[in-house]
């Protein structure tokens, strides 16, 4: 995400095991990265629209018909109709919208950093319908988390050296339990059986089970771990300091690959659909990862103020903060590129 944000996806699997507290798996080698892969010019990215969203859309989730984008001059949440790709509404935010928004219960999901409440937006009325306190701290870019009917925030102190993930009531607010996470933790994703927690400053991803609301397993991955998404078979994770892409095994909690995608970055996002793993930064708007090769099979480089980026109504998704635009883009015209493009 932008510099205010961070992104996460969220997917379904099954967690069949739960290791120990203590449980450390041993780091990935990374001696089979390799940073060569096809490269294409902006020019080449297949956009079906330009979207315009004054003046700086970033976040964004898919639900009800609608994609829904986080904006933040003027902030707002802004309803994109992709039947014919025009903004239906714009509802009006007191606050930032931060860490993320999204689709759950019949209702739209925005925090808000300002105000340190969570918005609920009625997506038939296109109003907020509620607005529920809550006390989460980030004084940094992260993503929240819906799963197990709880919302799970962060409270991290100013220095990161200590983080604790808060479940969270999201009929009143009230928090129903606190977890100590990773120090620099403000990013957490969910699948049908854990929540995911990046602890940026620890190098490590915490696995937490919402059953027991404990932590059951950290694995250790490179430097600077932070956004992530959960789909196709794992965890994927994105490091800012190596640009790389750490894929988890969400069943054992093992390193699978970490895959070179040459994309450092102190923001950005991660997401999956139409059969890949998709990344968005700052000029590389897109890149393509395959999940079962572990391979960067095409990436886009160009521009500026790419961001978040998401999978639905067949297409790809991707806000550009800088410029005000959601572009929407055809994943299928994107593997039909060669293999082996122009770098």
């Amino acid at each position: 995400m932008s510099l205010r944000t961070g992104g996460v996806g969220w997917g379904a699997f099954i967690v069949l095991g739960a290791a120990s507290a203590s449980m450390m798996i041993p780091p990935p080698s990374t001696g089979a990265e390799t940073s060569r892969f096809p490269r294409w010019p902006l020019e080449s990215l297949p956009i079906i629209a330009r979207i315009s969203v004054p003046n700086a859309p970033d976040w964004l989730a898919m639900g009800f018909g609608s994609v829904w984008v986080v904006n933040y001059r003027p902030a707002s949440v802004v309803r994109i109709d992709p039947s014919t790709n025009r903004v239906l509404t714009a509802i009006p935010l007191a606050g930032d919208g931060c860490l993320g928004i999204a689709i759950a219960w019949g209702m739209v999901w925005v925090p808000d950093c300002t105000n340190h409440t969570v918005v609920k937006i009625d997506p038939v009325t296109n109003a907020i319908a509620q607005l529920i306190p809550v006390d989460f701290h980030a004084d940094d870019e992260g993503a929240f988390a819906i799963s197990d009917s709880s919302l799970w925030l962060f409270a991290t102190d100013s220095l990161a050296s200590a983080a604790m993930l808060l479940r969270v009531d999201p009929n009143g607010g009230r928090v129903l339990a606190r977890i100590p996470v990773g120090p620099g933790s403000y990013v957490a994703g969910a699948d049908s059986g854990a929540l995911w927690v990046s602890s940026t400053h620890g190098a490590t991803i915490v696995r937490v089970d919402p059953g027991t609301n404990t932590v059951v397993s950290r694995t250790p991955v490179p430097v600077r771990p932070k956004f992530l998404t959960v789909g196709r078979g794992g965890v994927w994770v994105l490091h800012q300091q190596t640009g790389s892409v750490t894929h988890i095994d969400s069943r054992s909690g093992q390193v699978v690959a970490t895959i070179a995608a040459g994309v450092p970055t102190p923001w950005g996002d991660i997401s999956t659909g139409a059969g890949a793993v998709w990344v968005s930064v700052n000029g590389v708007p897109v890149t393509r990862i395959d999940p079962a090769s572990n391979t960067v099979t095409h990436q886009f480089a160009g521009g500026s103020g790419a961001d978040a980026i998401r999978f639905g109504f067949a297409s790809l998704w991707v806000s550009d903060h800088e410029h005000g635009e959601v572009w929407r883009i055809d994943p299928a015209k994107i593997v039909r590129l060669p293999s082996a493009g122009p770098r």
